[in-house]
């Protein structure tokens, strides 16, 4: 029977979807007998962060999973069960990058209505299709990555880490390849509860020509530290909040007579 740490770190804020999310899930949780904790942390370093609620994972060793998840998603809580009934160490589920991609968003606009009205996606669609998802297709650029599927899930090089499912497996072969390295100072008050390692400090890659974020980082020690896989949810449906700036025109407004 899994037991579930759910980890999140924060600025010192959640966004209002993503604590109603985090609230259905837990509930869901307890209906299906799934015994969990949650464990917040709340630091402007988000490398540190992320690496104490690893190594609090790591240290506590009543929970067989632990469940990532971001301040800013939100999400059904069936997607959980979907990553726990798949039974891989690594599982994930991808959502969309904040950045709108105005001209993809348009040109598929602009594709969508020289068709019948009746073969028309929706807008929201159109939006879903248009935009960036953290889900890496490649290892190393220019190298192809092989194309594996299994029980709605894709093998994938790397992932953000907004939405994790990892098994006990996962950090503890991190430590015993020496993929993640001690950090025996910062064990004590200031971090309790935890067996400090550096899971998500940055790697560089490209002989050093580029400095990896801390998702990927950790994604490339796992994938090539470990030996391990990273298996990602193909039909995710995840909504990432942000803010969105409104530029306004109230001039060209007015051309285009009374707004709705």
């Amino acid at each position: 029977m899994a037991t579930v740490i759910i980890l999140m770190p924060t600025g010192g804020q959640v966004h209002t979807p993503a604590m109603l999310s985090l609230i259905g899930l837990t509930q869901a949780m307890a209906r299906r007998k799934v015994a969990f904790a949650v464990r917040t942390w709340e630091w402007s370093d988000l490398v540190i962060s992320r690496n104490y609620l690893m190594s609090y994972f790591l240290a506590q060793k009543q929970f067989t999973h632990a469940l990532l998840l971001d301040s800013d998603m939100s999400y059904p809580a069936q997607l959980f069960f979907d990553l726990l009934d798949f039974d891989a160490d690594f599982t994930c589920a991808p959502y969309p990058q904040r950045q709108m991609r105005w001209q993809a968003f348009r040109t598929l606009i602009e594709a969508e209505a020289a068709k019948p009205q009746a073969m028309r996606a929706s807008t929201a669609d159109l939006l879903a299709r248009s935009l960036r998802y953290n889900v890496a297709e490649t290892f190393e650029a220019g190298q192809p990555w092989p194309h594996e599927v299994r029980g709605g899930f894709r093998k994938v090089p790397g992932v953000g880490t907004g939405f994790l499912l990892l098994r006990r497996a996962v950090p503890e072969r991190m430590v015993a390849t020496g993929t993640a390295k001690p950090v025996p100072g910062f064990n004590g008050p200031g971090y309790p509860g935890a067996d400090f390692h550096d899971f998500f400090s940055h790697l560089r890659g490209r002989d050093g020509a580029v400095m990896h974020g801390e998702d990927t980082s950790f994604c490339r020690r796992w994938v090539a530290g470990c030996n391990g896989e990273i298996w990602c949810h193909e039909t995710a449906k995840i909504t990432h909040h942000g803010s969105l700036a409104y530029s306004g025109d109230y001039a060209l407004a007015r051309r285009t007579g009374k707004p709705d």
